[in-house]
């Protein structure tokens, strides 16, 4: 940093350690542009060092690190190497030249009352001391120096003598406000330095060929507070154009480009550049343009951008503005210098770290590099304040604008490699220090977006970061529609505080409550499943199982959930199953989402608690509601992949898992079962053609009939059946398929050994109109082989009545009587040994012990006795053992009981 900042007394002197760029006349004037002040400065001075006319006192009045010691060392090296300097900087050789000229340089930071300067060989107390020893006549003031008197205009003129002479007085305030502790006699060391200067002006004002140039601070706040002493040398000079200001307005621009950059390049890569930003803004602002004025106004900004980045290249306008215009009102900032000192080190780290961009703009800045940081913190202060807001929200790993920066790059590799949450941050940050005149701290959306704009990279894009920023960031405040970081937490802070008081179970039942809002009047779906009995089994309807949140694959591999139905029973309904594998990373979202959404409800209902403000309050609400809406699309898009097994083609396993991404798949305006139904479409059917059904059925001379439990057991138990969403395309393929005559269908068999004959043939349906509503799917009907039904539509045609046959008597021959029916009672099974000599139960008593796997097949054992004629009594003994939700358990389990029962013991712990 030392290397932008000029030392006169070393440059005199020849001090070793100085840099070339300023020892060096020639190196120095390759590295200055020469400002059109300072351009004047140099001329005025040489055309009254040669005997012309003009101000013989110049006061340079800028700010810090204005670039007063800067035009100090050009008239020193002017002076004293004319040859060198015109060389380097052509543009001198019109100045006059004075010739040989005596110099003498008296500066401030070097100098003061107590410690004698040795420099010359002779030892000095004072200025007047030290400027008679550079002339060569210290003995003139040999008595004033050492008891401290300043000395008379006379002694002065004698001093000076007759040649030319250029007196260079740097940082003068800093030696008097040092001086005025120092008593000397009834007076004090700063006083007679007034007095010396006083005389001094007035002496080298009369001489014809001597010029004295002093630099002063701009204002009493970089004056430490001296107003005083600032006021009496300010009065120095009486004349306004005696006082001058080496760099002015832009000129600070072509300082910086001069001094950073040897060459800056062809003039076509500016012109390239310059027209992308132009091209990017005017289509920014054109999209935006509702007027023929607006348009105009568009192109307008668009063609002034690309004139200011030809004039700025490789800075973009925006950051030098800023510097310049805001930066400029802060007592730290020195506005050459420090715009000098800032921008080396931007430009060194960009360097290092490889980083290719158009330009170097406002979200250019890389905080992460130490030597920015501490450039940055010099120039706007408050480092201590401000350090911890840096690195919270800018420069850490776990920055908010670092979690911007993944979401929007997530899909996108131009965004990722642009760290767009990162840059629109680093931008912030520049601007959240001083302001424009007339205005706050901060910087308005617009005046963002078009500094950070760079090709690749829109308007909505960086509103969208700024948004999510909001969220993210601990200390960004967005208050009268201006962003600024600031060293106090906004809500950001308490909500998180807020948010980190919930459990993770709460946390994750708000989000199960919110996937049930989502999967509502769904039918088949099994939620968050621990275990494979969390899955119902023997259900005839496709059931979709979504897993657990935090569902690991080496912990529960899905094979268990197909396979198992609980407590080591097997699944039997294997072929009516699909797993909905979560993604963890969503869910993540989800659970944040959720988390601050409840935080923000928290600490509305604590407003009063808090004194929250009424701009505060509508802050949380809209942080409620976006944290609503983005945990809705986080859980809308927890899974990832939906599996289903399949039967296996090469032997070595009856099934293989089939996987379907369900993040490849357009979401706009589904809902996630939506997505879901859509993946398993080509595998899973809502209906099931005729022919695919009697093929399936497997009827025929040796599987004359099927009943329709079985059918249905079929579908949802084996892999080589059409998987259906329920067991209505089978009722709708069967009355297909007997209206079309490929099957019978009959209500009311029994099982005479292996085959099932229908109780009455007159029940058998075939080749007539049938509905789904009609089919009855129970053990209680069947399917028919379309022949085996046409030989029962026979039987019951009526028969022509036959003559019998006389015997040899002329009587008629006897029939043999019909053989008396065999059957099985209905539901028997072959081998069973339930079936009878009779077709008729007249009374039964069962005792039967059902455990939780058996009560769907024990609802359709009741329900078929609520069918049938005749007097049912059913005493029954319940013991059930959970923690159940006891008002669930009053009004789903108990009250039906009660409204049943003639009489009811109930007994509950």
């Amino acid at each position: 940093m030392g290397t932008y900042a000029a030392n006169l007394s070393a440059v005199f002197r020849g001090r070793r350690g100085v840099s070339p760029v300023y020892s060096d006349a020639g190196r120095f004037f390759q590295a200055t542009y020469l400002t059109g002040k300072m351009g004047e400065l140099l001329t005025d001075v040489m055309d009254v060092l040669a005997g012309g006319a003009g101000s013989h006192v110049l006061q340079l009045r800028t700010p810090f690190g204005g670039g007063k010691t800067h035009s100090l060392v050009a008239l020193l090296h002017l002076v004293r190497n004319r040859a060198a300097s015109v060389a380097a900087c052509p543009e001198l050789k019109d100045i006059a030249d004075p010739g040989n000229v005596q110099v003498a340089v008296l500066s401030g930071e070097e100098l003061d009352a107590l410690t004698p300067a040795t420099a010359t060989g002779i030892e000095t107390h004072t200025l007047w001391g030290e400027l008679a020893a550079q002339l060569g006549r210290y003995e003139l003031v040999e008595e004033h120096d050492r008891t401290g008197a300043a000395p008379g205009g006379e002694v002065l003129r004698q001093i000076i003598g007759e040649s030319p002479t250029l007196i260079l007085l740097d940082e003068v305030l800093i030696y008097v406000e040092k001086a005025m502790v120092v008593a000397r006699g009834e007076s004090n060391a700063g006083r007679q330095a007034m007095l010396f200067l006083q005389a001094l002006t007035e002496v080298v004002s009369a001489q014809p060929n001597v010029v004295m140039v002093y630099s002063l601070q701009a204002s009493v706040g970089e004056a430490v507070g001296a107003e005083g002493l600032l006021s009496d040398l300010d009065k120095l000079v009486a004349r306004v154009d005696s006082k001058r200001e080496p760099v002015a307005g832009d000129e600070v621009l072509r300082v910086v480009q001069r001094r950073l950059f040897a060459e800056l390049g062809d003039d076509a890569t500016h012109q390239e550049v310059a027209r992308s930003y132009s091209d990017l803004l005017r289509k920014q602002l054109l999209a935006a343009a509702e007027t023929g004025d607006a348009r105009r106004e568009a192109d307008a900004a668009a063609d002034s951008l690309e004139e200011r980045i030809l004039a700025a290249y490789p800075f973009h306008p925006e950051l030098l503005d800023l510097m310049y215009h805001r930066w400029g009102s802060l007592i730290s900032y020195q506005r050459t210098r420090g715009a000098l000192q800032f921008l080396a080190a931007v430009v060194h780290a960009l360097w290092k770290s490889g980083a290719k961009s158009p330009l170097i703009g406002p979200g250019d800045i890389d905080f992460t590099d130490e030597a920015t940081r501490g450039a940055f913190f010099s120039q706007v202060g408050e480092r201590e304040r401000y350090v911890s807001v840096l690195s919270s929200d800018v420069t850490s790993d776990g920055a908010g604008c670092a979690t911007v920066d993944r979401t929007l790059g997530a899909d996108s590799p131009m965004l990722a490699q642009l760290r767009v949450g990162t840059r629109v941050a680093s931008a912030i940050m520049l601007y959240s220090f001083g302001a424009r005149e007339g205005e706050d701290r901060g910087v308005l959306e617009t005046d963002l977006v078009k500094s950070v704009l760079v090709p690749g990279l829109t308007r909505n894009v960086v509103v969208s970061a700024l948004h999510d920023l909001r969220e993210e960031e601990l200390y960004l405040h967005y208050t009268g529609r201006r962003y600024r970081f600031e060293p106090t937490p906004n809500l950001t802070k308490l909500v998180r505080d807020e948010a980190t008081k919930l459990s993770s179970n709460e946390v994750l039942t708000e989000v199960r409550g919110e996937l049930e809002n989502q999967l509502r009047g769904t039918k088949g779906v099994a939620l968050w499943p621990e275990a494979p009995s969390g899955i119902a089994d023997e259900r005839p309807v496709f059931t979709v199982a979504y897993l657990h949140p935090d569902w690991s694959e080496d912990r529960d591999p899905q094979s268990k959930f197909i396979e198992q139905a609980g407590k080591g029973a097997p699944r039997r309904y294997r072929n009516g199953l699909a797993l909905v594998l979560p993604d963890k990373g969503q869910f993540d979202l989800a659970r944040h989402a959720v988390r601050l959404r409840l935080a923000a409800d928290s600490l509305l209902s604590k407003a009063r608690q808090y004194n929250f403000s009424a701009e505060q309050i509508e802050e949380l609400r809209e942080k409620s509601g976006n944290a609503r809406r983005d945990g809705s699309a986080a859980i809308g898009a927890a899974y990832s992949t939906v599996t289903i097994p399949i039967r296996s083609r090469t032997g070595d396993a009856p099934y293989v898992l089939e996987t379907s991404d369900l993040r490849t798949m357009l979401a706009a305006g589904r809902a996630l079962h939506e997505r879901v139904v859509e993946a398993l479409s080509q595998r899973v059917f809502s209906s099931i053609t005729a022919a695919k059904l009697v093929a399936l059925a497997g009827l025929g001379p040796d599987r004359k009939a099927v009943t329709c439990a079985d059918l249905v057991d079929w579908f949802y138990s084996y892999y080589d059946f059409t998987k259906l969403w329920d067991k209505h395309a089978v009722a709708s393929a069967i009355a297909k398929a007997v209206s079309e005559s490929e099957l019978g269908y009959v209500v009311g068999v029994v099982r005479e050994g292996e085959s099932i004959v229908p109780r009455d043939a007159r029940q058998v349906r075939f080749g007539e109109r049938l509905t789904a509503d009609e089919v009855d799917l129970s053990n209680d009907a069947a399917i028919l082989w379309h022949d085996y039904a046409r030989e029962f539509l026979l039987t019951v045609v009526e028969p022509t009545p036959e003559v019998p046959e006389p015997d040899s008597t002329g009587g008629a021959k006897p029939q043999p009587a019909p053989p008396a029916p065999s059957a099985t009672p209905r539901g028997g099974k072959p081998g069973s040994g339930r079936g009878g000599p009779s077709d008729v139960v007249r009374v039964a008593n069962v005792k039967a012990v059902v455990e939780r796997s058996g009560l769907f097949n024990l609802g359709r054992s009741l329900s078929w006795l609520r069918d049938e004629q005749g007097s049912v009594r059913i005493e029954i003994n319940i013991r059930a053992e959970g923690e159940f939700d006891r008002a669930s358990f009053l009004n789903g389990f108990l009250e039906p009981i009660e409204e049943a029962a003639e009489d009811l013991d109930i007994n509950t712990q």
